[in-house]
């Protein structure tokens, strides 16, 4: 899948949460690391974003294990924070 700009910026509206902690490590990841994502990570990232909120987080503070076609892009939140 290609993500072309309006499907880019689609992905980074979607990063806007409705937790505190998720806003934070996404707006710091976004910032730093967005721009750089291949179109198989974003597409990653689009299903990581379908999650819900407490879903979401539990897999970034890794209370919950991961699929592991997510784990790089989780590590790369995670680094982002």
């Amino acid at each position: 899948m290609h993500f072309d700009d309006t499907a880019r910026r689609r992905l980074r509206y979607l990063t806007r949460r409705g937790l505190l902690e998720l806003d934070i490590l996404l707006t710091r990841f976004v910032e730093t690391e967005f721009d750089s994502l291949t179109d198989s990570e974003l597409a990653v990232l689009a299903e990581i974003l379908d999650l819900p909120d407490q879903e979401f987080l539990a897999l970034v503070n890794g209370k919950e294990a991961a699929p592991p076609a997510f784990v790089p892009l989780l590590d790369k939140i995670r680094q982002a924070a």
